[in-house]
């Protein structure tokens, strides 16, 4: 099973979105600055992931997330 997650980093108030099928093991490759995206940047967190049926179906997930109305709805489930 594929996970879309988001990883929010408080100090900098910054948020990376991604997909994995381990939770746990994502977010500390991410925090050990194993990830080229998030390497300079520590600590992350996850504040938000949902199960997706297949790969394809976490992408898009991910790409919603990216878009005006994804961060909205995204903000909402967070209270950002």
């Amino acid at each position: 099973m594929y996970y879309s997650y988001v990883l929010y980093n408080l100090e900098h108030h910054r948020f990376h979105y991604g997909f994995t099928v381990d939770l746990k093991k994502t977010e500390q490759a991410h925090n050990n600055g194993l990830i080229e995206e998030t390497k300079n940047i520590s600590p992350w967190a996850i504040v938000y992931h949902e199960p997706c049926g297949s790969k394809n179906q976490a992408i898009r997930r991910i790409r919603f997330y990216r878009t005006k109305a994804g961060q909205y709805h995204l903000k909402r489930i967070l209270n950002f």
